[in-house]
């Protein structure tokens, strides 16, 4: 035994390293599994959700009492970085689409309502092949009033305007019955629209002034029109919830474009002020 403690380098007064001296191993093993999973973990976060981080920021605003605009994330740790921030609009929106999507969800209408975000808003897809209306019609089924009648209560939480679009498919208008009332898809989807607006506004009680009305007919498809699934994907009525910002940043544009008339009036004091001068 001296001797092979003398190979080793091993003194008289040294023991050799038991198994259990050796528990430092473990805890370093769990040290590393345990930060391998909390990267696994950041880096499965970090692939951000817009409408979970917009949920996110309205529960915070609403929690902390902020109005007008809500900021999500704001650190001082360095000029560079810019804190995330939720135009009241947007978050207002999201509120309605989540509210939207629950709805259909408890009526099961998942296929003849869909909902989506847009550069424009909010919009909600309600489609008209069959269950809204009839073939070439525009008179509305009590299908679609039902539909409307509910989603109605969801709109008037807000004060954004409206817009209700008619789409059609490819599919010309043959029948002499129906071209007698209406000539083409253009004519077919604008009446739709329109009496979509006219239920609102009669039945349901929206503000005129919130909503207009528009048709497209064929040529705003969601899919190509390839084949029946596609075109039915296509005949539908959206209803398009503004963003507010929207409409207040064109209003905005109109007023600080100066007419024609201002421009020559001005130009004209402008001349006759200088003569004045150099005379």
């Amino acid at each position: 035994m001296s001797k092979k403690r003398k190979e080793f380098g091993i003194g008289e007064g040294a023991e050799l390293e038991s198994a259990g001296m050796m528990r430092w191993l473990l805890t370093y093993a769990d040290m590393l599994t345990l930060l391998f999973a909390l990267f696994v973990i950041l880096y499965s976060i970090s692939q951000v959700d817009q409408e979970k981080l917009m949920a996110l920021a309205m529960a915070l605003g609403n929690a902390f009492g902020l109005a007008g605009q809500t900021s999500v994330i704001q650190s001082a740790a360095t000029t560079d970085m810019k804190p995330i921030v939720m135009e009241q609009s947007q978050v207002v929106l999201t509120t309605i689409r989540q509210k939207v999507q629950k709805w259909i969800e408890q009526r099961r209408l998942e296929r003849e309502v869909k909902v989506r975000f847009d550069q424009r808003g909010l919009v909600i897809s309600l489609m008209t092949d069959k269950v809204l209306f009839e073939p070439g019609s525009a008179e509305l089924l009590p299908a679609i009033k039902r539909i409307l009648s509910e989603i109605s209560d969801i709109l008037r939480e807000t004060t954004n305007p409206i817009v209700v679009e008619g789409h059609t498919d490819d599919t010309p208008i043959k029948s002499p019955k129906i071209k007698r009332k209406y000539k083409d898809n253009w004519e077919l989807s604008t009446a739709r629209a329109v009496n979509v607006v006219k239920y609102l506004i009669e039945s349901k009680n929206i503000s005129p002034d919130r909503l207009s009305a528009a048709g497209y007919a064929e040529y705003k498809p969601l899919v190509p029109n390839r084949d029946d699934i596609q075109r039915a994907k296509n005949r539908r009525i959206d209803i398009v919830l503004l963003k507010s910002d929207l409409i207040n940043d064109k209003e905005k544009e109109a007023k600080e474009i100066p007419l024609p008339s201002d421009l020559k009036i001005k130009k004209q004091i402008e001349k006759e002020n200088l003569e004045i001068i150099t005379y």
